[in-house]
């Protein structure tokens, strides 16, 4: 049995002055069955005074989790061991959430549960806007309809940002944050699109044609941006080596039906963060024969201009 109807899940990092905004969204929605847990990824401000003052307060049900320093991964990770909502939902720092948010996916998640194929369900998911009200990507095909990640970014090539509400039970199996990835202690962050790929693998989402979200675009830092200088950069290039090659192993078959050109990107961009690592890019990739000769097509021309101009 699940304590809250929903489980909204912020990451921060040395971003208190936004927390308050969350906050502020949070005590106006109109439904009210749910918690929210804040993960402090080991914040060196006063993220935890803020916290701790939210709870002081009494209003909201909140769970404050700090831990040591280790990107949004393990924010995940702690914040999954604790969920006691029957769906969960996350609300980053930096943006705003509409007041009738948890009550339209209430909605939808009700019509679901009524459904007999409601098993097959993982996901409700809501458009964003710009704080200037335009939608964030291309309309939906439409208002409501069903499908699942990978149709829908590989196949219509919707890739925008949407805001996802998802089972907590999906979200601890197939979808969840891998116990240990590649390079794992030079990332900041493990890919979330290998874990919403992985669980459409098996289950479907509502996609709805309401703003959930206003997503800011200029705040600075953030959980995934943290560091400066050289530290940020290689953190941010691992990410980057990371994703190509979790994406080229798990989803070669949807690039080579549907893309074939972000499966040449994606290659390169595994050639180019290899490069830029001092890594080779054929020692922890399962790479098909085709593949590593186009590889080393990219990849010699590349290291030699590499060692020349080193």
């Amino acid at each position: 049995m699940y304590k809250y109807r929903f489980s909204v899940f912020t990451a921060t990092y040395n971003r208190a002055h936004l927390l308050d905004n969350v906050y502020k969204c949070l005590l106006n929605q109109t439904l009210k069955d749910f918690e929210w847990v804040i993960v402090d990824d080991g914040s060196m401000d006063n993220t935890e005074e803020v916290c701790r003052n939210f709870i002081a307060e009494g209003v909201l049900n909140i769970k404050y989790i700090r831990k040591e320093n280790g990107g949004k991964h393990t924010a995940w990770r702690a914040a999954t061991n604790v969920f006691e909502g029957q769906y969960v939902i996350g609300a980053d720092d930096d943006d705003v959430y509409p007041a009738e948010m948890l009550e339209v996916l209430n909605c939808h998640w009700s019509n679901l549960e009524k459904q007999s194929d409601y098993a097959d369900y993982w996901e409700v998911k809501g458009r964003c806007a710009y704080a200037d009200g335009n939608l964030v990507g291309k309309p939906l095909p439409e208002t409501v309809f069903d499908s699942d990640y990978n149709s829908i970014s590989y196949k219509l090539k919707y890739r925008s940002e949407m805001q996802g509400c998802r089972k907590v039970e999906v979200l601890k199996n197939e979808a969840a944050v891998p116990m240990h990835f590649l390079y794992e202690e030079n990332c900041s962050n493990f890919p979330e699109g290998i874990r919403w790929s992985r669980a459409a693998r098996r289950y479907k989402t509502r996609f709805i044609d309401h703003i959930l979200r206003i997503y800011n675009v200029g705040t600075e830092g953030g959980l995934c941006a943290k560091n400066s200088g050289k530290e940020r950069s290689s953190k941010k290039t691992y990410n980057t080596l990371v994703g190509s090659i979790y994406n080229l192993a798990e989803s070669r078959d949807l690039l080579l039906k549907y893309d074939k050109i972000s499966y040449i990107k994606t290659l390169a961009v595994l050639v180019y963060a290899s490069l830029c690592l001092k890594k080779s890019p054929f020692s922890q990739t399962k790479l098909t024969v085709f593949e590593k000769l186009i590889l080393i097509c990219i990849y010699l021309p590349l290291y030699c201009i590499y060692l020349y101009r080193k």
